[in-house]
C-alpha cells in the first residue's frame, strides 16, 4: 500500500475563519486540481495545519477529499484551532492512497483499511507535535497510554538502559 503526500494547500479565512462558502471550496478544489489531477476526488488521509503546526487529522475513505475535508464538523474543529493561535496560514496536507497502477484510490463503501491504520497513526503524531490538537476521534490512546522511550514517557523514566536500547531500535 503505497502513499503520496500533496501540499500544503492554503485554505482561505473570513474574518479570522474558514471561509466555507460554495464559491471557497470551489477555488480551493480547483487549486488542488491545478497542482495534481484527480486528487480531489481521491482517498486518504488529511492533516489541518496552521503554519507548521498540525492541529486536526483525519480520513477520507468513503468520501472522496472534496467531500470530507469541509464537512461541517470539520469546519468546527478548524475553527476551534484557528481560535487557539494568534497569527498563522491554515493549510490542508494530503496524503493519498495510490493503487498498484500508481492512480489514486476511489472511495469505497467498506473503506480503506490501511488509511484508518494511517489515520491512527498521523493522529497520534499530531499530538505528539502539537498537545492542544482538536481531534477528538482517536485521541484517547495517544494521549493516556505510556510506554517508557516509545510514547509519552514519564519524567525521569526514559534513562534505564533498556529505554535508551529500546528507542535507538525503535529509530533505527
Amino acid at each position: 500500500m503505497r502513499y503520496e503526500v500533496h501540499g500544503p494547500f492554503p485554505i482561505q479565512k473570513t474574518n479570522r475563519l474558514i471561509d466555507h462558502s460554495a464559491n471557497a471550496k470551489r477555488l480551493f478544489w480547483e487549486a488542488v486540481e491545478e497542482v495534481e489531477l484527480g486528487l480531489s476526488r481521491a482517498v486518504g488521509c488529511y492533516v489541518f495545519c496552521i503554519g507548521k503546526k498540525p492541529w486536526y487529522a483525519g480520513v477520507a475513505e468513503r468520501q472522496a477529499f472534496n467531500r470530507e475535508c469541509f464537512a461541517l464538523h470539520k469546519i468546527v474543529a478548524f475553527n476551534s484551532a484557528l481560535n487557539k493561535v494568534k497569527r498563522g496560514k491554515p493549510q490542508l496536507i494530503l496524503i493519498s492512497k495510490m493503487t498498484n497502477q500508481g492512480r489514486f484510490a476511489k472511495p469505497s463503501v467498506n473503506g480503506h483499511r490501511a488509511s484508518k491504520f494511517l489515520e491512527d497513526m498521523i493522529i497520534g503524531m499530531t499530538l505528539a507535535a502539537n498537545a492542544e490538537a482538536v481531534n477528538i476521534k482517536g485521541t484517547k490512546f495517544p494521549k493516556e497510554l505510556s510506554v517508557p522511550g516509545v510514547i509519552n514517557t514519564p519524567q525521569g523514566k526514559g534513562s534505564k538502559k533498556s529505554v535508551q536500547f529500546l528507542r535507538s531500535v525503535l529509530r533505527t
